[in-house]
């Protein structure tokens, strides 16, 4: 009897088997897609966050401008001028012809009090014996809760003066950018374009004066209109609802600040800076007004200690300025700045005599 040779296995299910290699390719693919726009955009690192960038970060380098400028000086300036870009083109020499004291404006882009403390530890590592003053343009908004700018955290020379956990969670907040359509957007516009170093360097020596004022730009014109003040309005609305309370961060930057002056003697002015009238009317609706006395109770408990003065500018009405002068809800024309330094130095309580 002839025996039945055994029986084939079952084919196996051929299309199900193609299935799944095709989702295992296309996981691998996209992994390895994913991991290549991740590096492309780490080695730009086109905001600076990470500080490995092959190129110049599409970034402000006002911060970086000015301590070049602040280390080629020849003498230490006598008075500093701090604050966000509300007070970048606050003329020095204007303050400087008033006050009889050499001064240098260190405001920068989205100035936090983190940066009034790192250039006064700048400037103080400069000139360990000098003994400048300072005249602080501080917004309300400088207290709002948010990451530390990304061109503070990654030149050295800056973020020796934080701690390494302010780096760290910048970067941590930052890492789904890098794989991010915007992300590999941003890397794509600076890999085309091969900016060096000293070219952007060169460009923003341009525009910075000598004495650090960001020079006025050629269309220095109002553009209050009723469709921007909506616009503004509503955006300093949408600030504000969310503005609960003052970043414990901030706070702490702002005494450490006022301590490292007060401990060589410093003497010194915080301005709360001014907005166009109808947007801070609209802001004082969503809570604007608690914030700002929120604001002037810590600087009184501060000025207690540290003995500087305190000038509120937040209201035109404070310096005769226009409500029509202005860029933006807070950015104003030099006409505006003019007089509202005027009447800060012209304050009984100011003296820098």
């Amino acid at each position: 009897m002839t025996a039945t040779p055994p029986s084939d296995p079952p084919a196996p299910d051929t299309a199900a088997a193609s299935w799944r290699r095709f989702v295992v390719g296309a996981l691998v693919a996209a992994f390895a897609l994913t991991s290549a726009v991740g590096v492309f955009t780490l080695l730009t690192d086109p905001w600076g966050v990470f500080g490995v960038g092959l190129f110049p970060p599409r970034v402000n380098q006002d911060r970086s401008t000015k301590a070049d400028l602040l280390a080629d000086l020849t003498e230490p300036p006598q008075l500093l001028i701090y604050g966000s870009s509300r007070a970048w083109q606050i003329e020095a020499a204007r303050v400087e012809q008033a006050t009889g004291l050499r001064t240098f404006n260190a405001g920068v882009t989205a100035g936090r009090p983190a940066d009034a403390y790192v250039f006064t530890s700048v400037v103080h590592d400069l000139w360990p014996a000098a003994t400048p003053d300072y005249l602080w343009l501080l917004d309300v908004e400088a207290f709002l809760r948010g990451p530390l700018p990304p061109s503070l955290l990654a030149e050295s020379r800056f973020s020796r003066y934080l701690p390494w956990r302010a780096k760290a969670a910048a970067q941590l907040d930052e890492l789904g950018w890098l794989i991010s359509w915007r992300g590999l957007k941003q890397s794509w516009g600076v890999w085309r374009r091969h900016p060096t170093r000293a070219a952007v360097t060169a460009r923003w020596r341009k525009r910075i004066a000598a004495d650090g004022t960001v020079r006025t730009p050629p269309d220095d014109e109002a553009r209050v209109t009723a469709g921007r003040l909506e616009k503004w309005s509503a955006a300093a609305s949408a600030q504000y609802r969310t503005f609960k309370r003052l970043d414990p961060e901030a706070k702490t930057y702002v005494r450490k600040t006022l301590a490292l002056f007060d401990s060589w003697g410093g003497d010194g002015v915080v301005v709360l800076t001014p907005t166009q009238p109808d947007v801070l009317a609209a802001a004082q609706a969503a809570g604007w007004s608690r914030r700002h006395a929120e604001v002037l109770r810590e600087l009184g408990r501060l000025q207690d200690r540290y003995g500087f003065a305190i000038v509120d500018m937040t209201a035109v009405e404070a310096f005769d300025g226009s409500p029509k002068g202005f860029f933006d809800a807070t950015h104003m024309t030099r006409e505006n700045q003019r007089r509202m330094i005027d009447a800060v130095l012209a304050t009984p309580a100011v003296d820098f005599r």
